[in-house]
């Protein structure tokens, strides 16, 4: 059995909503080996926490990588699902419920034409850590600051394996202050 290490980077003024994250990891039927979790009180921002969390991953021996912002939620079985569909994939995704912001629907089946041009796959993925590693994770110079996209595209050039799983296991939770609010 592999391992893995949820990652979620948080800022100081959403510890309610990381409360409720936390839950919800908590409340996974395949629980993870280590939940690494970084609240950013020096503000050195998102890829930079990710980047000290995957440090920590590594440092745990885990195979896999579960991004999961302290904005979102997983469902019961999320990592149970992902793990399953990640046999032949480097990173997989499933879609979500959007929570806040109707009309928006971010679900879509992965397309590598697309992704050169649209940010359409939520940073809610399933990813092997040797590949962040190869790709030296995520870049605070991102374009558009989509530090996610920017390393979708990387590990697409590096030769990556994507797989989606169309089936809901996490909620995207938009509430105003959240980035992807701003930029989707």
């Amino acid at each position: 059995m592999s391992r893995i290490a949820v990652l979620t980077p948080s800022i100081p003024e959403r510890g309610p909503m990381l409360a409720q994250c936390l839950v919800s990891v908590a409340a996974q039927t395949r629980p993870p080996d280590v939940h690494l979790i970084h609240v950013d009180h020096e503000r050195i921002g998102g890829a930079a926490s990710l980047n000290r969390l995957l440090v920590g991953a590594v440092s745990a021996s885990c195979d896999w990588i579960a991004l999961l912002a302290d904005d979102d939620l997983l469902l019961p079985r999320h990592l149970e699902v992902l793990e399953a569909a990640g046999a032949e994939a480097d990173i997989v995704y499933p879609y979500c419920r959007v929570v806040g912001r109707p009309g928006f629907d971010p679900n879509s089946p992965f397309d590598a034409e697309r992704l050169q041009r649209q940010n359409y796959i939520p940073g809610t993925v399933l990813m092997r850590t040797d590949l962040a590693c190869e790709i030296k994770g995520w870049r605070s110079n991102a374009p558009n600051g989509w530090e996610d996209w920017d390393a979708w595209k990387r590990a697409l050039a590096a030769g990556a394996r994507f797989v989606c799983v169309p089936e809901v296991t996490w909620v995207y939770r938009f509430h105003g202050s959240n980035d992807s609010w701003r930029a989707a």
